[in-house]
């Protein structure tokens, strides 16, 4: 299981399709726009053209969710949605997805991930385009409500980063002190190896070293889109 399944599982609630609820097959479903096929690459039609039916499209969209991949789980979403008939329950889940849960599972991992203002701007928009929804004007303001957790965890994250990239420039200072020069990368490596301590969060992805600077990129392990820069002067490259 992935970091992101882990902790999206073990975060909140239920879930995201099962927080909107049965769809009301009466009522007035939105009608989305899907994008221009001309403005789709080729091997985006052409992995389109293999769904062929709304429950394949879901099915398909659901699992570009448990990937991050949200922009093509919205193509496909809307491409099921021109599939499906428009007073049907397929249409009506459909836009259900697009419209509703999938936000709802973009702002969760947001929440878990230590970003707020990401999540907070999610929920807002929900928010206000279902503000005579009851029921899921409850279920927003629920995940509203842990704002303040996701806000304690980014505040984490930063004094973590801080004492990280402290650690780093020390070991790396040291080494300048008393060799007259940075390391290289076969040399960083014997400083700062992988099982380090102090690098049990971060791996390194980026390292050039000059005689006297460096560039350092760590990424975190459990956020792979979270990258720390670690440099000395700005004489690289």
């Amino acid at each position: 299981m992935s970091t992101r399944h882990f902790f999206l599982l073990a975060f909140l609630f239920s879930n995201p399709a099962a927080l909107a609820g049965e769809p009301e097959i009466g009522a007035k479903a939105a009608i989305v726009a899907s994008p221009a096929k001309g403005h789709l690459s080729e091997k985006m039609q052409a992995l389109l053209e293999t769904i062929t039916t709304p429950e394949m499209a879901l099915k398909e969209s659901r699992k570009y969710q448990q990937n991050g991949q949200y922009g093509l789980a919205k193509v496909v979403l809307q491409h099921g949605i021109e599939l499906a008939q428009s007073s049907g329950i397929e249409f009506v889940e459909l836009t259900n997805e697009l419209e509703y849960a999938m936000p709802v599972l973009q702002a969760k991992e947001h929440l878990v991930m230590g970003e707020p203002d990401q999540a907070q701007n999610i929920l807002n928009g929900l928010a206000e385009k279902f503000s005579t929804d009851q029921r899921r004007v409850n279920e927003v303001n629920a995940l509203l409500g842990a704002l303040s957790q996701s806000r304690l965890r980014a505040s984490a994250k930063l004094d973590n980063e801080r004492v990280v990239a402290r650690d780093v420039r020390h070991h790396l200072t040291q080494y300048y002190n008393e060799y007259g020069v940075f390391p290289n990368y076969a040399e960083l490596n014997e400083i700062l190896p992988p099982g380090a301590e102090l690098l049990q969060n971060y791996e390194i992805v980026y390292f050039k070293s000059v005689p006297n600077a460096y560039r350092l990129v760590l990424r975190n392990i459990n956020n792979p889109k979270n990258l720390l820069k670690i440099e000395a002067t700005g004489l690289i490259k």
